[in-house]
C-alpha cells in the first residue's frame, strides 16, 4: 500500500477538497495544515477544488488563512461559484438576468458584465437561477419565491429556466460529528416540487464535484493530466476523480468512512486516514 508520500511524489498536481479534509467546522482538520507546508516546502502544485459558492475564490483563500491552512496565494482555489459565473459569462446571452439563491455575498461571486444578477424574489422573472448556497438568509421562503417564479414562469412562456448548481453535495461534514444537509438535496427537492405542479422540471446545469468542470478547470490552469483528487466524499470527490481518469484518494477526516466503500458502488483508487506525513 502506498504512503501518502508516495501518491505525492507519484503525481504533478494534487487536488484537495476543502470541508472535511482541511477544514470543518470547529477549524483545521488534524495534520491539514502541516500537510500544506510541505506541499510548499516541495513546491508541489496543488490546487483546492471546492463546492463552497457562497464567497468569491479570494474569500474562500482567506477563510482557509484565517483556519491555519497556510495556502500561498488565492489561484490555488477553484470553486463551484467561480464556475458558475464564468459559464454566466460564456453562455448566457447578453442581457439575461440571472437570480441567485444564497446570501447577499453571492452577488459579487456572479458579478458580471451585460447580465443583470439579482437575489431570488427581487422579480418574479428570469432567465436562469443559480442555486448556490443556504445559508445565512430565510432559506426557505427563498426556494418558495423560487417555486412560485418558475410556476409563473412557466405559465406565461411555457418555459422553464434552467437552473445552474453550483454545489450538488447532498450532505457534508459541519463539525467532526454533525452533518448538515448540502445545496444538492435542495435543487431535487426544487426539480420534484416542479415535476409534481407542472409535469416536467427545468434542465439542471452542475458545476461543482463530481461534475467534470471543476477538474477540466484544474487540467486547463495546470496543463498537466497526472493529477491525484483527495477527498472526503465517495459521491462527490472520488466519483468526480474516477469519472474524469485521475487518481482519487479517500481521507477519512470527513463525511465517509471504510465501512461507507464496503456499501457503495463508488471505489477510490487508495484510502488513507489523514494528511500526516511521515517525515524521515
Amino acid at each position: 500500500m502506498a504512503t501518502l508520500e508516495q501518491l505525492v511524489a507519484n503525481h504533478s498536481t494534487l487536488l484537495l477538497d476543502a470541508m472535511g479534509v482541511l477544514i470543518n467546522g470547529n477549524g483545521p482538520v488534524t495534520h491539514a495544515p502541516e500537510f500544506i507546508d510541505y506541499l510548499n516546502h516541495c513546491q508541489k502544485r496543488y490546487f483546492i477544488l471546492t463546492n463552497i459558492c457562497g464567497d468569491t475564490e479570494h474569500g474562500i483563500y482567506e477563510r482557509l488563512r484565517r483556519n491555519g491552512i497556510p495556502l500561498l496565494s488565492a489561484e490555488s482555489v477553484i470553486s463551484a461559484g467561480s464556475l458558475v459565473r464564468k459559464y454566466i459569462d460564456t453562455v448566457m446571452p447578453t442581457g439575461s438576468t440571472i437570480a441567485f439563491i444564497g446570501p447577499e455575498t453571492c452577488r459579487s461571486v456572479l458579478a458580471t458584465r451585460s447580465r443583470s444578477i439579482v437575489a431570488c424574489g427581487e422579480t418574479p422573472f428570469f432567465d436562469a437561477l443559480a442555486l448556490l448556497d443556504d445559508e445565512g438568509f430565510p432559506f426557505r421562503d427563498t426556494l418558495e419565491a423560487a417555486l412560485s417564479s418558475y410556476v409563473c414562469i412557466f405559465e406565461t412562456t411555457g418555459n422553464l429556466p434552467r437552473l445552474l448548481l453550483a454545489n450538488s453535495d447532498m450532505a457534508y461534514p459541519r463539525t467532526s460529528n454533525s452533518y448538515a444537509f448540502g445545496s444538492g438535496i435542495f435543487a431535487t427537492m426544487l426539480s420534484e416540487a416542479l415535476m409534481s405542479l407542472l409535469g416536467m422540471s427545468p434542465e439542471v446545469v452542475c458545476f461543482g464535484k463530481p461534475s467534470d468542470r471543476m477538474f477540466a478547470e484544474a487540467q486547463r490552469r495546470s496543463g498537466d493530466r497526472s493529477m491525484m483528487m483527495i477527498g472526503d466524499q465517495l459521491a462527490t470527490d472520488i466519483l468526480g476523480a474516477n469519472r474524469f481518469g485521475i487518481t482519487s484518494t479517500l481521507v477519512l477526516t470527513g463525511l465517509n468512512t471504510r465501512q461507507d466503500i464496503d456499501r457503495k458502488p463508488i471505489v477510490p483508487h487508495h484510502v488513507i486516514d489523514d494528511l500526516r506525513i511521515e517525515l524521515i
